[in-house]
C-alpha cells in the first residue's frame, strides 16, 4: 500500500513539473559521453505550441574522432522553403519580432531579409569583404585571336545613338530592375577594353603610316 503511496506521489510531482517552468542555476548536460562512439547524441526538442510532424531540435553530431557538429533541425521537409531558423529580436515598444537572419528550409539564407527570391544568398544592406571570388566561364582572351573582328567604331558609334549604351552591355533601366550578374559584367567589360586596345593598336598604325607619308614629301 506504501509502495503505491509513493508511486502516485512520484507521477503527481512528474505532472507538477512537465507543466511548470524551470530555472536552472548552472550547466545543462543532455545525455552522457559514450567513449568514440560516431552518429548522433541526445537531442533537445522544442515543442508546446502546436503538435505536428516537423521536428525541431538542437543535438551533437560526431563525424569522427575529435570532429563534432552542434545541429540544429529546422523540420524534415528537406528542399522544401516553409521551415525557417530565425535570429532576431524583439522590440519593446510594439512588442513585434524582427527578423536579422533567415534560413530557409530549402537552404536559402536572407540577411535582412526574408524575400531571397531565386538566389542562395539575399542581403538587405552593405555587405565588406577582403576579397571576393566569382567563378566565371569563358574569359574573352579570345578577342586577341587572329581572325577576331570587333565591331568597327562607326557601328559601335551608330549603336549608341539608337540605344545610349554599348552593345552587349545593359541598359540603365535594365541594371535598375534587375541588378547585374558580377561575374558576367566583368566578362563583358574586359572584352570592351580588349576590343578598344585593337582599335587603338589599328589607330597607332594608321598615325605611323600616315606620318611616314608625310615625312616623304
Amino acid at each position: 500500500m506504501k509502495q503505491k503511496f509513493f508511486v502516485g506521489l512520484l507521477l503527481l510531482a512528474a505532472l507538477g513539473v512537465s507543466a511548470q517552468d524551470q530555472t536552472i542555476n548552472g550547466s545543462l548536460s543532455i545525455g552522457q559521453d559514450a567513449g568514440a562512439s560516431l552518429g548522433n547524441g541526445d537531442s533537445l526538442f522544442f515543442r508546446g505550441v502546436q503538435a505536428n510532424s516537423d521536428e525541431l531540435s538542437i543535438y551533437r553530431f560526431n563525424r569522427a574522432v575529435n570532429m563534432s557538429d552542434l545541429r540544429v533541425c529546422i523540420g524534415d521537409d528537406y528542399g522544401e522553403p516553409g521551415d525557417r531558423f530565425v535570429v532576431g529580436s524583439h522590440n519593446w515598444r510594439d512588442s513585434k519580432y524582427y527578423a536579422h537572419m533567415v534560413i530557409d528550409g530549402d537552404g536559402k539564407i536572407g540577411i535582412g531579409t526574408e524575400a531571397m527570391g531565386a538566389e542562395r544568398l539575399a542581403v538587405n544592406g552593405l555587405v565588406k569583404a577582403r576579397e571576393v571570388k566569382v567563378e566565371g566561364g569563358v574569359w574573352p582572351d579570345y578577342v586577341f585571336e587572329k581572325g577576331y573582328r570587333p565591331l568597327s567604331l562607326l557601328a559601335v558609334e551608330k549603336f549608341i545613338s539608337l540605344n545610349g549604351h554599348l552593345p552587349e552591355l545593359p541598359s540603365a533601366s535594365t541594371v535598375k530592375a534587375n541588378g547585374i550578374e558580377l561575374g558576367e559584367m566583368n566578362r563583358i567589360l574586359l572584352k570592351k577594353v580588349e576590343e578598344l586596345t585593337l582599335h587603338l593598336i589599328a589607330q597607332s598604325k594608321e598615325i605611323k603610316a600616315l606620318k611616314r607619308k608625310v615625312d616623304k614629301r
